[in-house]
Parts: structure tokens; C-alpha cells; sequence
């Protein structure tokens, strides 16, 4: 009878799979606040005279309403921000540790053989 592969030891792909995407989420994310506060900020300057030829002023008005709500919108979530990250650094670390406990006890990640 064929012996089938054996798969004993830890393997670490997971958990430097899930810290590139960390990394990486982090990275979006504040690149997306800093682009869309700046790049929405020029894109208001740029229509402003626009904007101030409307001539019907309840539509004027509710206009600059929206942008301004947009930007405060934005701000806000870049305060939250440090709280998002550290949430999801938070899972990380509870899923590393998990992951080894469930390894050391010969369940999802090695340990046992596959027969």
C-alpha cells in the first residue's frame, strides 16, 4: 500500500498573507482620505464661480449645503480612522493567536497526517 503525503508542521502563509493585507488595507485606505479630501477640495474651488452664478438661491444654497456636509462627512471618518485600524489589528492578532492554538492542538493547520 502507498504511504499518502504526511503534512506535519506549522505553516506561516497564512499569517504573512493576512499582515501584507493589513499593510496594504492601511495603505488604501489612507491614500483614499488624503486623495478624495484633496482632489475634492480643487474639484470645489474649480466650480465655486459656477456654483455662484446659479441664480435660484434655495438651489445655490443646497448645493454649498452638500459639499460642505461632504467634506465634514470625510473628516470625520479620517478621525476614525486610527479606531478601524486598530480594530483590524485587533482581529489579526486574536486570528494569529488562534490559528496557533488550533495548530499546537493538531487540528486545522498541520500537526496530523492526512490519511
Amino acid at each position: 500500500m502507498n504511504e499518502l503525503y504526511k503534512k506535519s508542521g506549522q505553516i506561516a502563509a497564512p499569517a504573512v498573507g493576512d499582515i501584507i493585507i493589513l499593510i496594504v488595507g492601511i495603505g488604501v485606505s489612507v491614500l483614499v482620505l488624503i486623495f478624495v479630501g484633496s482632489l475634492g477640495g480643487q474639484t470645489f474651488q474649480l466650480v465655486e464661480a459656477d456654483i455662484d452664478e446659479i441664480t435660484n438661491e434655495s438651489i445655490r444654497n443646497s448645493i454649498r449645503n452638500s459639499a460642505v456636509a461632504g467634506f465634514s462627512a470625510l473628516e470625520q471618518t479620517g478621525e476614525f480612522l486610527p479606531l478601524i485600524v486598530l480594530a483590524v489589528v485587533i482581529t489579526l492578532v486574536l486570528g494569529l493567536i488562534l490559528s496557533f492554538t488550533v495548530v499546537g492542538a493538531g487540528g486545522f493547520g498541520g500537526g496530523g497526517s492526512v490519511l
